[in-house]
C-alpha cells in the first residue's frame, strides 16, 4: 500500500466530511468561529493522520487512529450546530457514513490498477457528485425536520453509527480489504443498504414534519374563524346598540322639547347627563393601537369578565409592525385563552387573576402575560412546554408560540411559581 495515496484519501475526506456538516447543520451566527473550528479539525485531524501514515505510532493497527479521529471529528457539530444534542450527532454520524461511498469508489479504482491521481480524481468527484445531489434534493427538508426535536434522535444515531462499524469491521479492522478483496462485495452491500434506509428515513422524518406543520397550520386556521365569527358578532352587537341609540335619541329629543316649552331647564340638564352617561357606558374600551390584537385583548377582558376573572391591559402595541400580524394576534389569542382557562380554575383570590402588558423598547416589543392557577402545569418531557389539560393534552397552543417564536428570532421564556404562572416575548418589530 502507498502510505502517501492513503494519506490523501483520508484528508480529501475529511474536507467533503467537513463541507458536509456546514451544508446540513443549522449553523450558529458567529461564521468566525465557525471558520476557526472547522480548521482546528481538519489540522489536528491531518497531524493524526500523518503520525499514522508515517510514523509508527500506532503501531500499524487503524483503531486507534479511527477512535482518536471520531472523537474530534464528533465534536464539530457540537461547535458548529445551535441545536447541541443528539440531533448535532446524528448529522456528524451521517456526515462519516456520507464520505464513505467516495472512499470505496477510490478503493475499486485502486483494485483496477488505477494511479494515484485517478484515484484521488475519482474519489473528489465521487463526493462532489454525491453532495451536490443531496444539498439538492433533500437539504431543505432535512434542515426542516431537524426543527423537530420530538423525534427520537437518540435512538436514530444508531443507524449511521452501525452503519459505519459494519462498514469498518469489513474493510478495515479485524479484516483489511486489501488483504482480503473478497470482502468487497459485503461493503457495497451494505452501502447499498444504507443508502435506501437512509431514503427512508428521510421520508418518514419529513412526513412527520409536514403533519406537524398541517396541524399548527389548522390551529391558525381555527383561530383566525374564530376571530372573524367574533368580528362579525362585534358589528352586530354595534349596530344593534347604534339602534337602540337613534331610538333613545328620539325619545331624549321629545322629552327635551317638551322641557323647553314648559321652561324646565333642571330636568333638560338631568336628561343631558343621562345621556352622556349612556354615551360613556357604550364606548368601546382601546386597549392598543392595532386593532386585530385590540379586539382580541377585548374579547377575552369580557370572558374573563364573565368569568368572575380580575384582567388588567396594559397595551402599548403599535397598529404597523414588521411581523405577520396574525401570527402575533393568534400567539397573543393562544397566550391569554391558557391564561383564562388556568385562572377559571382557581378557587379565589389572589390567584384568579390575568395580566398582560406590552411596551416598546429600542425597536421591539415586550410582551408578558401572567395568570395565578392552582394545578402546577405538567411540562412536557419532548417539547419542554406546558401540556394542555383540555383537547387531548396536545399543548399544540404552546407549540405555535414557540414556532412564533423560532421563526421570528424573538426571545421566549415562561415560569411557573408560587401559583403564578408567566410568558415572556422579546420580539423585534
Amino acid at each position: 500500500m502507498n502510505p502517501v495515496m492513503f494519506f490523501w484519501e483520508y484528508r480529501i475526506s475529511m474536507l467533503f466530511l467537513l463541507a458536509f456538516l456546514v451544508a446540513f447543520l443549522p449553523l450558529r451566527k458567529n461564521k468566525k468561529k465557525i471558520v476557526v473550528y472547522l480548521m482546528l479539525c481538519y489540522s489536528l485531524t491531518g497531524a493524526l493522520d500523518c503520525l499514522f501514515f508515517f510514523t509508527d505510532a500506532y503501531s500499524g493497527t487503524p483503531v486507534y487512529h479511527t477512535l482518536t479521529e471520531i472523537a474530534a471529528v464528533q465534536t464539530v457539530p457540537f461547535l458548529l450546530s445551535r441545536y447541541r444534542d443528539f440531533r448535532a450527532m446524528f448529522v456528524g454520524f451521517t456526515a462519516a457514513v456520507y464520505v464513505l461511498a467516495g472512499n470505496l469508489a477510490c478503493t475499486i479504482v485502486y483494485f483496477l490498477g488505477g494511479s494515484m491521481m485517478v484515484n484521488i480524481v475519482c474519489q473528489c468527484v465521487v463526493h462532489l457528485l454525491l453532495l451536490v445531489i443531496l444539498v439538492w434534493k433533500i437539504r431543505e427538508g432535512f434542515l426542516h425536520s431537524l426543527q423537530n426535536k420530538e423525534l427520537q434522535w437518540g435512538a436514530l444515531c444508531l443507524i449511521p453509527a452501525l452503519f459505519y462499524v459494519a462498514v469498518y469491521a469489513c474493510s478495515m479492522w479485524p479484516a483489511n480489504i486489501y488483504r482480503q478483496p473478497e470482502n468487497l462485495l459485503g461493503v457495497v452491500a451494505i452501502l447499498v443498504l444504507m443508502v435506501m434506509s437512509y431514503i427512508m428515513i428521510i421520508q418518514t422524518v419529513t412526513m412527520v414534519w409536514q403533519e406537524e406543520e398541517q396541524k399548527r397550520s389548522l390551529i391558525y386556521l381555527k383561530n383566525y374563524a374564530e376571530r372573524l365569527k367574533y368580528e362579525a358578532d362585534l358589528i352586530q352587537e354595534k349596530e344593534m346598540e347604534t339602534a337602540v341609540m337613534r331610538h333613545d335619541l328620539r325619545h331624549y329629543s321629545i322629552l327635551i322639547n317638551t322641557c323647553l316649552d314648559e321652561g324646565r331647564e333642571e330636568d333638560i340638564r338631568e336628561l343631558l347627563r343621562e345621556w352622556n352617561s349612556h354615551i360613556s357606558e357604550s364606548r368601546n374600551v382601546r386597549y392598543c393601537e392595532n386593532l386585530m390584537v385590540n379586539s382580541i385583548i377585548e374579547h377575552c377582558a369580557k370572558r374573563a369578565e364573565e368569568l368572575g376573572i380580575r384582567f388588567e391591559a396594559d397595551t402599548e402595541i403599535p397598529q404597523k409592525m414588521n411581523i405577520n400580524e396574525f401570527e402575533f394576534a393568534t400567539v397573543v389569542s393562544n397566550l391569554l385563552e391558557n391564561a383564562i382557562h388556568a385562572a377559571a380554575k382557581t378557587g379565589g383570590e389572589p390567584y384568579r387573576f390575568v395580566k398582560i402588558a406590552a411596551y416598546g423598547v429600542k425597536g421591539r416589543l415586550i410582551l408578558n402575560i401572567t395568570n395565578g392557577f392552582e394545578i402546577e402545569p405538567q411540562i412536557s418531557r419532548i417539547t419542554g412546554l406546558p401540556i394542555s389539560d383540555g383537547d387531548g393534552g396536545h399543548g399544540y397552543g404552546m407549540q405555535s408560540v414557540c414556532e412564533f417564536a423560532k421563526k421570528t428570532e424573538a426571545v421566549f421564556d415562561f415560569q411557573a411559581k408560587e401559583h403564578i404562572f408567566s410568558v415572556k416575548l422579546l420580539i423585534t418589530i
